[in-house]
């Protein structure tokens, strides 16, 4: 992206070369395996807990779940961390000695997915010049990932779905079956009900997956946790790229707690690492932020209370007027639930869900 810092380009090519020469030592089995150990191990490290009430609702789920062989599914927009919980959810599980396999299923090719999930046999299909062991065979013993899980075919579904009753998979043109020992976390930033609804995804299956649930809320929706995701990061880069920069200025501050981050973590994982590579004092000031966080295009949206507010959706100004409706109900009636539920035409559950959504405070 214009303009070119020529720091930016050369880390960036230093990190293909260093990548290069990753693929190259994996050939050696024992060095692969002694990096894919170590490569989970650090794994642990990168999920940080937040401070707000719903994230901290979601870790206690995240360390609840990890002790039981339960499939989960974890549900969230686009960089909010799904790999990381899972990667998380394994590390704290009876099975973190054994393999943690991520299989991205939205840029596996369509008429070699079954290939890889479930491997096959030599002469199987044209180009198949020897037997291949799937993501299931080389999970087995630890946790398979499965991110974007309703890009599956719907023959693959029917497959996976097997694999996940039985425990059993069938190598592609082979005829006997292989026990596998896997526990499967599946992620999606999409709606799966709906596709369900719409014919695209088993119900069968979306049932089977969704023995276990975990939501993971978008970064604009626990503000009070970004500044430390932001020292985290921080501290990462620092290593990263051998700098001490202290912190930030806080000018900068404020311009990381007013974006409204559509990419969630991920987007500012790689926004303050390059804020660090362009850094040349001790705390990273605003001028080494993009131009879409120094000018975000926002809309002013008219506030009874606050006068004007900057918002950057539809869905926000939704989830601020449910929040100060519940709140107001809430305060009408002596914070009494079941009244505020009724007053409101839901049932007690769905409230419970939009007080901790909404990190609402019940004490009056």
């Amino acid at each position: 992206t214009k303009p070119i810092h020529p720091e930016e380009i050369l880390h960036t090519i230093n990190l293909a070369i260093a990548k290069k020469g990753e693929l190259k030592d994996n050939e050696q089995p024992q060095d692969s395996q002694t990096k894919k150990s170590q490569k989970t191990q650090d794994a642990s490290k990168e999920y940080v807990v937040g401070t707000s009430g719903r994230i901290k609702q979601v870790h206690q789920l995240m360390d609840l779940v990890a002790e039981t062989d339960m499939t989960v599914v974890v549900l969230g927009e686009s960089g909010t961390g799904k790999e990381v919980a899972a990667k998380s959810i394994h590390q704290s599980s009876k099975r973190k000695e054994g393999p943690f396999v991520a299989v991205d299923c939205g840029a596996l090719p369509r008429e070699l997915a079954g290939s890889e999930l479930f491997g096959h046999k030599k002469g199987a299909f044209t180009g198949a010049l020897k037997d291949k062991r799937g993501h299931f065979e080389q999970a087995s013993g630890g946790t398979l990932f499965l991110d974007e899980i309703g890009n599956l075919t719907y023959e693959n579904q029917v497959k996976l779905l097997r694999v996940l009753q039985e425990r059993k998979v069938r190598k592609l043109g082979d005829e006997k079956d292989i026990d596998v020992d896997v526990r499967v976390i599946a992620a999606t930033n999409e709606d799966l009900k709906k596709q369900v609804q719409e014919g695209e995804f088993r119900e069968d299956l979306y049932f089977r997956i969704n023995e276990f649930k975990i939501e993971l809320p978008s970064l604009k929706e626990r503000r009070s946790d970004i500044m430390n995701y932001a020292h985290f990061f921080l501290n990462e880069a620092n290593h990263e790229l051998d700098k001490t920069i202290e912190g930030f200025s806080d000018k900068a501050e404020q311009k990381l707690l007013a974006y409204h981050w559509p990419g969630n973590l991920r987007e500012m994982k790689n926004m303050i690492r390059r804020a660090t590579l362009l850094c040349q004092s001790d705390k990273i000031g605003e001028t080494e932020f993009p131009e879409e966080v120094l000018n975000p295009s926002m809309i002013e949206v008219e506030d009874a209370d606050d006068g004007t507010l900057d918002l950057t959706d539809l869905k926000s100004v939704v989830e601020r007027a449910e929040k100060k409706a519940i709140l107001s109900v809430l305060q009408k009636t002596a914070y009494n639930k079941s009244r505020t539920a009724d007053i409101l035409k839901i049932d007690r559950k769905t409230l419970y869900n939009k007080i901790n959504a909404y990190d609402i405070d019940l004490k009056p």
